[in-house]
């Protein structure tokens, strides 16, 4: 367990027992979403373990698909404010929203560079400055699951256009990668993030999730 994240520990430990028996079968059926935009969760069970499934979901502003949802500002415009009480008080409130609503695991929040003010999904993240957008994130990570759901760091890595995103590959050097675009993952890592989303780019031409030489 990381020494930054002690309180885990009991977590940890609990997860350990509940998978000793699990095959890679398993795991990968209990950790692969189904069912996308087809209901509240994005999920899937094991009832041979007695596992009930994971309540997966987003959006960046609410709670998507259901209804009597509160709508907050967008990452953009709580990083524009340079308040963490603020980023840290829309943390904590999406977090007990989604928990509210029946969902475990929050997908989000998204951190990668408003790099061109084209990018559609600029407004979900926290702006173009990699330390702005890494405190934003470490901040609403921290709050959001003090609000009692699991975060979820996204995309790593390289996400910064929405257009050919399943195609495109991001060609960046070390030094910029690990300053700036890997920057808010870091922040996020360092908040005790659950998990994180990959991206579909293909960072210097190889596909992320056989990226195994990239560290943060």
């Amino acid at each position: 367990v990381p020494d930054f994240a002690p309180a885990w520990a009991t977590a940890y430990q609990k997860a350990r027992d509940l998978i000793s028996n699990y095959t890679i079968e398993d795991k990968v059926n209990i950790t692969t979403a189904v069912g996308w935009e087809n209901g509240l969760c994005g999920a899937n069970i094991a009832p041979s373990k007695n596992f009930s499934g994971l309540c997966l979901q987003d959006s960046p502003l609410a709670v998507r698909g259901v209804d009597f949802t509160n709508v907050f500002p967008a990452g953009i415009h709580v990083a524009s404010t340079w308040n963490r009480a603020l980023m840290r008080a829309r943390g904590l409130a999406l977090g007990q929203e989604f928990k509210g609503k029946g969902v475990n695991i929050a997908l989000g929040p998204m951190m990668n560079m408003g790099r061109v003010a084209q990018g559609g999904r600029n407004w979900e993240g926290f702006g173009a400055d990699p330390f702005l957008a890494g405190e934003s994130a470490y901040e609403t990570v921290l709050c959001l699951q003090h609000g009692g759901v699991q975060s979820c760091a996204k995309h790593f890595i390289n996400n910064e256009q929405e257009h050919f995103r399943a195609t495109e590959t991001s060609n960046v050097d070390d030094r910029t990668q690990h300053e700036i675009y890997a920057h808010p993952f870091l922040r996020s890592v360092m908040a005790g993030i659950s998990s994180v989303m990959c991206s579909y780019s293909k960072p210097s031409c190889v596909v992320l999730l056989a990226f195994t030489s990239f560290e943060v």
